[in-house]
């Protein structure tokens, strides 16, 4: 018996190792798998097990170690249990809100990952509730934090956000409200200042204009060239407006005269190429007419508010294809030349003549400069001040708009 028993122990050994502990094996592939656990390994060795592999978390790395301890004979030793997680991040964009998840090795990731996104996508709100860490965590071979725009974890979240750049500027009442993504910080404190030239003292609100180099990059967002129309156009008063997107196409509102859309689509080319603009204008037969004109005479309020009563009134008629003025009109002018005297040279006038549409552009516009020319020489010759008084030819205006006036053969007289 005794010398049986060391064969007996041998043959059971070998029996068990033949055929329970292939078995064991299988089974302890099966619930690691079942635990989520990839690339599982499992090493048994009579009694002692070692596993490892790579959990999708810590909560499935616990629940595999938990069912090799529960697989019995076998015993998981301290040290034997090589199962990791491997860092992970995702995200989901919820409106105005991105919600990152995965987990992160125990540190500061966290804070510099919402940094870094806060900083390239200042528009959104980072939530990280759903962001853990863990000392089970481990970053993946070759990514070293911290982490950049760039990094293996971070760029495919990053190449989903990028946002086309637009921009949005909106004149109205007393202020000038900026709005839109840009790709760059310098263009955006650029447009700021050049509307601060014009502002007066109108408010340059510029909080909901963002700057990011994660927005994409615009053929519109040109230093200088898209700051010179800004500049131009604003200069005007409200309300007007200016939109554009990554389309490239401009959409413009506003009061304008025919010179002033000539020159504002001049400079508008080399922002936008060939791209057509789209421009809701009211058409006005100058600035003199735009309702937010600021006076430029020096005259007191009173004086200016009571001349202006008596020039609105103050329309000189022609006959048509004439610039002779008829002896009515003259009566008109006589009458009004004393007054202009008592205003005095520091009145600042205009004389404009209203151009008719429909006929032909040249010609129109020559005898319209004939009958300012020949209204200011009647004024002068009467006494008037000849001190800051010019004679122009207004813009045309279409009839039927709401500026048009109430003839095209009339000549008009403004304070500058």
């Amino acid at each position: 018996m005794l010398i049986l028993l060391p064969v007996a122990t041998g043959v059971h050994a070998w029996l068990f190792c033949s055929d329970n502990l292939p078995a064991l094996t299988q089974e302890a592939l099966a619930r690691l798998t079942a635990a989520g656990v990839r690339d599982p390994v499992v090493d048994v060795r009579f009694f002692d097990i070692a596993v490892s592999g790579e959990a999708p978390n810590p909560p499935a790395r616990l629940q595999a170690l938990v069912a090799i301890r529960r697989l019995v004979p076998l015993r998981l030793k301290p040290g034997a249990e090589k199962i990791h997680v491997r860092a992970s991040l995702s995200a989901k964009l919820d409106q105005k809100t991105l919600r990152l998840s995965g987990w992160f090795p125990v540190g500061d990731e966290t804070g510099n990952v919402r940094r870094l996104l806060a900083d390239l996508r200042p528009d959104l709100v980072i939530n990280t509730d759903e962001l853990h860490s863990s000392p089970e965590v481990r970053w993946p071979e070759g990514l070293n934090p911290p982490f950049t725009a760039s990094s293996p974890l971070l760029k495919p979240i990053i190449d989903t956000l990028r946002v086309p750049a637009e921009l949005h500027i909106r004149a109205k009442g007393d202020a000038i409200v900026l709005s839109g993504l840009l790709p760059d910080a310098g263009l955006k404190e650029e447009l700021v200042a050049a509307l601060a030239e014009v502002a007066g003292a109108r408010v340059v609100d510029p909080t909901a204009l963002q700057a990011s180099p994660h927005v994409q990059p615009a053929a519109f967002a040109k230093p200088q060239r898209l700051t010179a129309f800004v500049n131009s156009f604003f200069t005007l008063p409200p309300p007007r407006t200016f939109d554009i997107q990554s389309d490239g196409i401009p959409h413009l509102t506003g009061m304008a005269t025919r010179q002033l859309e000539s020159v504002w689509l001049a400079l508008l080319r080399p922002v936008t190429g060939a791209a057509k603009v789209d421009a809701q204008f009211t058409l006005m037969p100058s600035q003199y007419h735009f309702p937010g004109y600021q006076i430029q005479s020096k005259l007191p309020p009173d004086t200016l508010d009571s001349l202006r009563e008596i020039l609105r009134d103050c329309v000189i008629m022609f006959d048509p294809g004439s610039a002779q003025i008829p002896p009515q009109e003259q009566l008109k002018l006589s009458t009004l030349a004393s007054t202009l005297l008592a205003a005095g040279p520091r009145l600042g006038l205009v004389i404009g003549a209203h151009p008719d549409p429909a006929g032909p552009e040249k010609a129109e516009k020559n005898i319209s400069k004939a009958r300012a020319d020949a209204v200011l020489s009647f004024l002068v010759e009467q006494g008037a001040p000849t001190t800051d008084i010019h004679a122009v030819v207004f813009d045309p205006v279409p009839a039927g708009s709401p500026a048009a006036p109430a003839s095209p053969r009339c000549v008009e007289l403004l304070i500058k």
